[in-house]
Parts: C-alpha cells; sequence; structure tokens
C-alpha cells in the first residue's frame, strides 16, 4: 500500500455559487480593480473550484425565488387591471427603493426637460463622469426612487454617479413619451458638459428597451455614442408567444405574464408589437454601436428575447458580453442585499463601467 492519504469525498451540494453562462464577443471593456486584494480579479472570472450541477444557484437564491413564486407572483397574478391597482403598485416600488438605500445621497433635479434623482455619495458629485440609469417598471409604473437603492450600489461600485431620468408613465403618456424622455434626459446631460465618452447608459427591464431606443436614436442622427451599455433583464420584446410558452411551461417567480401584457396595453395601445419603436430587437444592430454588457436571470420569461438579442449582436459584430445568471429570476440584481450571485453581478457592472470610462 502506498503511504498516500485516502481521498474523502467532496461535502454534498449546497448551493454554492454558480458563475453565468457568458458568451460574447470577448472585447468588452473590464477593469478588476478593487479597493482590496481579495477582489482584485473580476468577480465572475475567478472563483473557487465548483462542485455539484452546473445550472442551479445558491441556497439563499434558490429560496428567495421559490417564496417570491409562492407568495409574490399570485399576488400580481390576482391583481386587477384597474388605476387603483397601478397606484399601489407605484407607491410599493418607490417606496421600497427608498429604504433599501439609506446610506447614500441623493439630489433631485429639475434643471433639465426631464427631472431626476441623482445618486451616489456626496463626494462623486464632483466626477467628470456618469452612468445614466434608465429604470424598469412596465413603463407604467417604477420611479427613480424605486431604483435608487439599485443605483447606489452600482454608484458605489464604480465611484461615479447615477442619474435616473423620471420620465414620463402610461397609461397618462403612452408611446413615445417614454422614448422621447430617455432621449431628452441624455441630450441634457451632454448639454451639461458630460461627453457622450464619459457617460455609460444602463437599463432594467422596460428602462433597457428605452436604452436601446436611446442608442438607436444615436445611431441614426450620427451622435456620439456612450462610452457602454449595460442592459438588466432588458424587456425588448413586447411580443408575447415565447414569454408565453416559457411561463406555461414553467412559472416566472417574479413577473406576472398578465401584469405584462397590461402594461404593453397601456403603453403601446394600438402599436404592432413588431415594430422596432416598442420592440427593439427588431432592429438591426450596428458594429458601430458602444460595448453592452448583458445581464438576464435563467428563470425569467424575458430569456428568450435577451438570447436572440445577444445572438444578433454576435451576428452584426457589436462588442458584448452576455452573462445568463443560473437558477435567477427578473432583475435580481435588486436583491444584491440578499443574494450572493446579485452582488456578483453588480460588481460585473462596476468592472465594466471601470473599464468603459478609463481614459
Amino acid at each position: 500500500m502506498s503511504g498516500s492519504r485516502p481521498r474523502h469525498p467532496g461535502p454534498p451540494y449546497d448551493g454554492g455559487l454558480r458563475l453565468p453562462r457568458s458568451t460574447g464577443s470577448g472585447e468588452v471593456p473590464q477593469d478588476g480593480r478593487r479597493s482590496s486584494d481579495r477582489e482584485a480579479d473580476r468577480p465572475s472570472r475567478r472563483g473557487p473550484v465548483l462542485q455539484g450541477p452546473a445550472e442551479q444557484g445558491t441556497l439563499r437564491s434558490r429560496g428567495l425565488a421559490e417564496a417570491l413564486r409562492l407568495f409574490v407572483r399570485p399576488a400580481l397574478d390576482r391583481m386587477p387591471a384597474t388605476d387603483a391597482s397601478l397606484g399601489r403598485l407605484r407607491t410599493l416600488t418607490s417606496g421600497a427603493g427608498r429604504a433599501a438605500a439609506l446610506e447614500s445621497t441623493n439630489d433631485w433635479s429639475s434643471d433639465g426637460p426631464v427631472p431626476g434623482l441623482w445618486v451616489g455619495r456626496k463626494r462623486f458629485f464632483d466626477s467628470d463622469k456618469v452612468i445614466y440609469h434608465v429604470h424598469g417598471g412596465g413603463f407604467t409604473f417604477g420611479s427613480p426612487w424605486s431604483h435608487k437603492a439599485l443605483a447606489s450600489r452600482i454608484a458605489s461600485e464604480t465611484g461615479v454617479p447615477v442619474f435616473l431620468p423620471d420620465y414620463r408613465l402610461a397609461p397618462e403618456h403612452p408611446h413615445p413619451a417614454a422614448t422621447e424622455d430617455t432621449i431628452a434626459g441624455w441630450e441634457w446631460l451632454i448639454e451639461m458638459g458630460f461627453p457622450a465618452e464619459d457617460i455609460v447608459v444602463a437599463g432594467d427591464s422596460a428602462g433597457g428597451n428605452l436604452a436601446l431606443q436611446l442608442v438607436a436614436y444615436l445611431e441614426r442622427t450620427r451622435a456620439p455614442m456612450p462610452a457602454g451599455v449595460v442592459l438588466l433583464s432588458p424587456w425588448i420584446d413586447l411580443d408575447f408567444t415565447d414569454m408565453t410558452e416559457r411561463d406555461r411551461t414553467r412559472k416566472d417567480p417574479f413577473l406576472a405574464l398578465g401584469l405584462a401584457e397590461l402594461c404593453r396595453r397601456q403603453y403601446a395601445p394600438g402599436v404592432d408589437p413588431d415594430d422596432p419603436a416598442i420592440s427593439p430587437i427588431n432592429y438591426e444592430p450596428s458594429p458601430d454601436w458602444p460595448p453592452f454588457l448583458i445581464q438576464a436571470g435563467g428563470q425569467e420569461i424575458f430569456r428568450g428575447g435577451i438570447e436572440r438579442m445577444a445572438e444578433n449582436f454576435a451576428e452584426h459584430g457589436v462588442r458584448h458580453e452576455f452573462q445568463l445568471w443560473p437558477d435567477q429570476f427578473h432583475v435580481f440584481q435588486v436583491f444584491h442585499p440578499l443574494v450572493p450571485e446579485a452582488r456578483v453581478a453588480v460588481r460585473d457592472i462596476g468592472s465594466f463601467v471601470r473599464g468603459c470610462l478609463r481614459r
């Protein structure tokens, strides 16, 4: 017998961190600089040797997803399609965002054509760079306040202030009001003295749709492009064929299909869902577009459209990285205080933004 020590099997899989399935052009800016040596590398490019199923998230993230599926999703499914319900949803989302971002400083601005919220540490406000984050909410709810916590975390990761435009919402202001406001907010930042190459555009869910509308507009007008674009679970395809099939197979933990259909009807009544003006997946991407970081959850019903967008980017030479996070749900990054994957994903956003703005 050899004198070697016997090998013991590793511990059973306990839901440890699963890195995303990442695809793309390989030319996306990165900057892994962190305040400590322990975090010196880009988080999703490092990590321990992982064991167990490759398509499972941590126990904490899976537990949260199941809780959302059991308690939040049924409540959203039962929510009547009334103005009163929409008002309650607006109040709830804004209040939650305010409460979760107590560590940040904010400054409301009404100087431009679109009011908005500056978020970040006080020292960030003298920065000559900015993140222009367009919030989600199905074009009908959400606000700068509802996304203050996420914006605060991104500002902390990057050392750059975030400006959240308070664009007009449907049904009071249907399409194209939100797109017009997104463009007007961008142009105001340019007029304020921020060069396009010092601005990173970000958007989650419906805000990701509007961020892509902005990029398409800048291409049409031959205006300077931003330094980069971050898309978090972007709602870019307002045709419901794929979403309905996915939700029938396995219910999305966080997105109610009926609520999404209501949002579409209120946002763009009478507009063909295949019209690129509301479904930017139908634009033809250009290699002249800025680099993109795209993050999506493996369980969300928007996954199919997001995957097709990433494929379109690859076919047309758009610099991008697409991360599909196992077991995660729609805009899981919002839960960064609770979910390990969300913390790592936000750190990746920080690496991407710093890389785009480094010059």
